[in-house]
């Protein structure tokens, strides 16, 4: 299929002529050219001859035209126009050379396109023949109101007396009122058109006239001139009554002309009737111009039954075979049109799509679209316009050219008119019938609204044909096309298109528009085109979507563009799917979640993905404090996470310093419950431990260096130094007790003994306050245990000690052997469970043999046994 030329003009094919003299020559005109053969074409231009221009007379000034319907030994009617015209050439006798140009075109063609001395005088006015190239006229149909305007101007009674004299075979000349002139050449054709519109079309197959006649005698039928001649009837122009006609035909026609006229107080209205009458009518049937006429009547009895939705498609067909359709005036057009349509779209044998073939008129899309365009855009007007469719269709298959294009085109390119229905119908239409045009494809890019609204009906199609999409992208983006615009550029990133790189949020928001499912459709077909990076452009829209708490299924359709790893997923547009999943999940009921972003684990490129990711959630969270510090929790999560979410909190808190209060905030919260241990091993910034001890947590510092201490196996002294440093009043309590008890729980009671004396020696009474500190506290029953069973052993064998040397003094004998280390091994603390909430402090490898900083408890053990014997005798012992 293809679009259609300009509907209101329709191609006449025409012959041609010249008639002149050649150059130099003084005697005899003749055919210089043309596509008639040269006697076909003498005897019509012989026939147009009136006489020789007078320059003495303004009014015969040239150009003169002449309108023919046949000629001397012609015998078909033609519809013809002869201009005479001087281009000041002369001939060999220095007398001027006039020349004659001829355009015929044959009668049936010329009737069907409605064509009126009017209307072929301008198509000819626009028209130069070129030698040996076919010549078609672009006719426009004169419109039945302008015919009659000039016939009200002329005077309807003064008009309709000329008709009928022509009517009853009299030659009429028009002369200037006495001290007046004539109009110029366009008025007197408008004229001569005029009195010929007020008898049946079809007379004009006998009429004839010209804009001036000259003083040779002629057989023209209705011409201006200054005077009539023999076997002619004088009427001045606007100069009174013409005489009644003779005849009683014309006298008829003439009374039935002015009851009509005075019936329906519209000129136009029978002037669109005659018009319609396009049947040949010879002089000699006469009283056939009077049946017309009266057949106006039955024009109007069958469109009073269509408007009263009782038309009959056979009085249609009756009417139709009297007027043809395209001869009545647009809005009778439009009534039988659509009536007949209407009528096709049911079953009805097929009668009333036959007749619009057999009447076919070239401006039926237009009638049909006015039609649907008269009524707001609805389900209805789009079920229509789909009937219409379909039956234009069916009358291009049946030779009716072009009807079906020139309908879509008009519907969808209508000015004013819903631009969502023109696209919804758009991509019906392309669906459907695989149709497109340039025209409606420049209203797709130019009118948003009219462009998602095909893309809406083109996403949701299962099948999610794309090569439409294609086409018009590449239209879009041809050079001179302008912007490509943001909806047509998003839709196009959702499947990869190569212009539609940079999408942006307002690109996203231009193709989502108002429509709640237009995201549901750009995340389906990015998931299946694998892009997902498109959440980036739509993060606002989603982020709406979400927190709206309507769309359930939004957060698995995320998880399908988007899962974690997924190929094509940037760390921008990861950080971006994981804040939605957070938003997500905030928006259901219940506690928020307490597992870290789900993408943000997946990421294996390091620390530059780190940085992209990071930024991302800056980016977002800046202009909302309150997803900022769901971020910041989430990344954080339950448990610590090294790897992932603390080098991202880093880099934020680095990046926007005042995250850091969210991020304190969230870390003390974790460090005041009892899992509290591992938090102490992540990379924690000196300011953020500072801000931490304002914050209430003024054990943080000393808990977390005893363990970074002890892991790194410092000194004895040192490790005892640190301990110093967080009792500064010999109080052991809280976190720090809590972690000097982990540490002593896995190095066993003998390393109590020796750090104790250590702290005693640093600060004298420390070592016997976190003796007393384990005692009073319940969660450490089992440590304290240990630490009991140790010294009752330790106290035991130090009596048996005492007593082997408190015995009787033995004789003088050899000196004693040098002093042997204990041959004792060191105890090894026995396997037992940590007391309830006593954190698993770390486990560093066993210290060599004579290691400085941690000596096995036989060192000491003489030197501070009775010291721990007496302190737990005193709680009571075990």
């Amino acid at each position: 299929m293809s679009e259609d030329p300009n509907p209101n003009t329709a191609p006449l094919p025409a012959e041609w002529a010249v008639l002149g003299k050649r150059a130099g020559r003084s005697m005899g005109y003749e055919v210089l050219d043309g596509s008639l053969p040269g006697d076909r074409a003498q005897r019509y231009l012989w026939s147009a001859t009136t006489g020789t221009p007078d320059g003495r007379d303004p009014a015969g000034s040239l150009p003169w035209r002449v309108f023919l319907s046949t000629a001397d030994g012609e015998d078909r009617p033609v519809c013809a126009v002869v201009d005479t015209t001087w281009d000041g050439s002369k001939d060999g006798t220095g007398t001027a050379s006039y020349t004659w140009r001829l355009l015929l075109a044959e009668w049936q063609p010329a009737s069907r396109a409605g064509v009126t001395w009017t209307s072929l005088d301008r198509a000819a006015a626009h028209t130069e023949p070129v030698p040996g190239a076919e010549l078609v006229l672009r006719t426009e149909r004169t419109p039945a109101a302008e015919l009659a305007a000039t016939v009200d101007r002329l005077g309807f009674e003064w008009a309709a007396g000329m008709a009928a004299l022509l009517l009853d075979g009299r030659h009429l000349v028009i002369t200037a009122p006495r001290g007046t002139t004539l109009p110029g050449i366009d008025e007197r054709v408008r004229a001569l058109d005029a009195i010929c519109a007020l008898l049946p079309y079809g007379c004009r197959t006998w009429l004839s006239g010209a804009t001036w006649a000259g003083k040779t005698e002629h057989g023209l039928r209705l011409v201006f001139a200054a005077s009539a001649r023999s076997g002619q009837l004088e009427t001045p122009l606007g100069g009174g009554l013409p005489p009644a006609p003779g005849g009683d035909t014309a006298r008829t026609y003439l009374a039935e002309l002015t009851r009509v006229r005075a019936k329906r107080e519209s000129t136009a209205d029978v002037v669109a009737h005659l018009l319609a009458a396009t049947a040949p009518l010879p002089l000699r049937e006469g009283a056939d111009a009077v049946r017309v006429l009266r057949e106006l009547d039955l024009l109007d009895s069958v469109l009073d039954s269509v408007r009263q939705g009782r038309g009959q498609v056979e009085e249609v067909g009756r009417l139709l075979a009297l007027h043809a359709l395209d001869t009545l005036d647009e809005g009778r057009q439009r009534e039988l049109a659509v009536f007949l349509a209407n009528t096709a779209a049911r079953p009805d044998d097929g009668t009333a799509a036959a007749l619009l073939v057999r009447h076919r008129t070239p401006r039926l899309p237009d009638l049909l679209a006015a039609e649907v365009l008269s009524r707001p855009a609805s389900k209805e007007t789009f079920q229509l316009a789909r009937s219409y469719l379909r039956l234009t269709q069916q009358l291009e298959a049946a030779g009716h050219p072009a009807v079906f294009g020139r309908l879509f085109t008009a519907l969808a390119t209508a000015p004013g008119y819903d631009p969502a229905w023109a696209g919804q119908l758009a991509y019906m239409v392309e669906k459907e019938y695989g149709y497109s045009t340039d025209a409606v494809d420049r209203v797709l890019t130019g009118v948003p609204e009219a462009g998602t609204a095909w893309l809406k009906g083109l996403l949701s199609n299962r099948a999610r044909e794309l090569r439409p999409l294609d086409r018009l992208l590449a239209a879009a983006s041809a050079p001179g096309g302008g912007p490509v615009p943001g909806w047509l550029r998003f839709a196009g990133a959702l499947t990869g298109h190569p212009t539609a790189d940079g999408v942006t949020e307002a690109d996203a928001a231009a193709f989502v528009g108002d429509n709640e499912e237009a995201w549901r459709i750009a995340l389906e077909t990015a998931r299946d085109h694998g892009r997902p990076g498109i959440v980036r452009p739509l993060w606002p829209v989603l982020r709406t979507a979400l927190e709206s708490g309507r769309h359930p299924g939004l957060p698995a359709l995320l998880e399908e563009l988007a899962p974690p790893g997924a190929p094509g997923l940037t760390p921008e547009a990861a950080a971006d799917a994981d804040l939605l999943w957070l938003i997500g999940r905030a928006a259901l009921p219940g506690p928020p979640p307490t597992t870290p972003p789900p993408r943000l684990r997946a990421l294996t490129d390091g620390a530059p993905a780190l940085d992209r990711y990071a930024d991302a959630l800056v980016a977002r969270c800046d202009p909302d404090p309150a997803l900022r510090d769901r971020a910041i929790a989430a990344l954080l999560g339950e448990r610590p996470d090294p790897v992932h979410g603390w080098p991202v909190l880093t880099r934020w808190m680095r990046h926007r310093p005042s995250s850091e209060a969210t991020v304190r905030e969230e870390l003390a919260r974790r460090l005041m419950t009892p899992g509290y241990a591992p938090w102490l091993e992540l990379d924690l910034p000196t300011d953020l431990v500072d801000g931490l001890e304002r914050a209430g947590l003024a054990w943080i510092g000393a808990v977390r260096r005893l363990r970074l201490a002890y892991t790194a196996r410092v000194p004895l002294a040192e490790l005892a130094g640190i301990i110093v440093a967080g009792c500064p009043h010999r109080a052991v309590t809280g976190r720090l007790l809590d972690e000097i008890a982990a540490v002593l729980t896995a190095r066993g009671p003998g390393f109590a003994f020796t750090l104790t004396l250590e702290l005693d020696r640093q600060l004298p009474g420390l070592g016997l306050a976190l003796y007393q500190a384990l005692g009073r506290d319940a969660r450490f029953g089992e440590l304290r245990t240990r630490l009991i069973r140790f010294s009752h052993e330790e106290e035991a064998r130090h009596r048996r000690i005492i007593g082997a040397l408190s015995g009787p003094a033995a004789p003088a004998g050899p000196p004693p052997a040098p002093h042997r280390p204990s041959p004792y091994p060191p105890q090894a603390p026995p396997s037992a469970p940590t007391a309830p909430g006593v954190p698993h402090a770390p486990q560093p490898p066993p210290a060599p043999e004579g290691h400085p900083g941690y000596p096995h408890a036989s060192t000491y053990e003489e030197e501070h046994s009775s010291w721990l014997g007496s302190l737990f005798k005193k709680r009571g012992g075990a």
